[in-house]
């Protein structure tokens, strides 16, 4: 089970009703082990997801479900905070009709922009506003998956949710709109945030113990070929009833290299100064 929680914070814009958190997730009907397992023949990628969930609820294959529905105010800005808590799929997100306007990514207000649609990694959050402009309707909000796979795949044909005007009939909308083109999974990096932290390169030291190998390993597993990240040198095997946290708590302070705990230096600390009050005029 997962669930949300709203947490308030800043916004770079104004707005008038609060729609809430929105997770959008892959959804898998096997079990883990069992998609585990299946990841062959090398180098073992990921399947595509069953089906792909808006806050809990979509249609499926076979008929059932139903489409979540999202109320619009007419000529009102709405704050909708999007998030994707996926095992395996990266998701652009597009609303027939509307732009979004991103007001902070991940809990970090950013000087306000506007946008046709949005890539969304696993685990990212984007905050944005959605001005209701557009005719009372019905409209798609759509998950486009990019043709070159790159992002992860569905079997579910066309993956939406709908967004409704208030006095719009209970109908399913008949516009799907046009794809957005294929960023090949590139995210946006040119955010500018409305308070900038900087820290001093004079106050880190670079050394070469301080350089942290990533490397793409595959190697026979259980008389399978799999795929593994290795960090320094090691892919993370965690014990499950002994994880990092029970090692800090036991006073441990030596950990195995498979758990790839790093330590920092202390004079390689940065902390940064305490916050300022913020509001909407800053």
């Amino acid at each position: 089970m997962i669930g949300t929680i709203q947490i308030e914070g800043p916004a770079s814009l104004p707005y008038e009703e609060d729609l809430g958190v929105f997770p959008i997730t892959d959804w898998y009907y096997g079990a883990a082990d069992e998609i585990q397992r299946s990841l062959i023949p090398p180098p073992g990628a990921a399947p595509p997801s069953d089906n792909v969930l808006f806050n809990g609820s979509h249609v499926n294959s076979n008929g059932g479900g139903s489409y979540y529905r999202v109320k619009l105010k007419p000529n009102k800005r709405h704050r909708l905070r999007i998030i994707n808590p996926s095992v395996e799929n990266i998701f652009t997100v597009s609303l027939v009709g509307h732009q979004f306007t991103v007001i902070a990514t991940d809990f970090v207000p950013v000087n306000a922009f506007t946008t046709d649609s949005l890539l969304v990694g696993i685990g990212q959050r984007y905050d944005v506003t959605i001005d209701a402009s557009q005719a009372v309707g019905n409209y798609w909000f759509n998950i486009t998956f990019p043709p070159s796979g790159v992002c992860g795949t569905s079997r579910t044909s066309f993956p939406a949710a709908i967004f409704s005007y208030e006095g719009a009939p209970v109908a399913n909308p008949t516009n799907k709109g046009v794809a957005p083109p294929d960023n090949f999974c590139h995210d946006i990096t040119q955010f500018s945030p409305v308070v900038t932290r900087t820290a001093p390169q004079a106050s880190f030291t670079a050394t070469p113990a301080h350089d942290i190998d990533v490397a793409l390993d595959s190697h026979d597993w259980e008389g399978q070929t799999r795929v593994f990240w290795k960090v320094k040198g090691h892919d993370m095997n965690i014990t499950w009833d002994e994880p990092t946290l029970e090692y800090v708590a036991k006073g441990i302070t030596t950990f195995p290299d498979r758990y790839n705990v790093l330590n920092i230096p202390e004079n390689n600390q940065v902390r940064p100064p305490p916050p300022r009050a913020f509001s909407t005029r800053d």
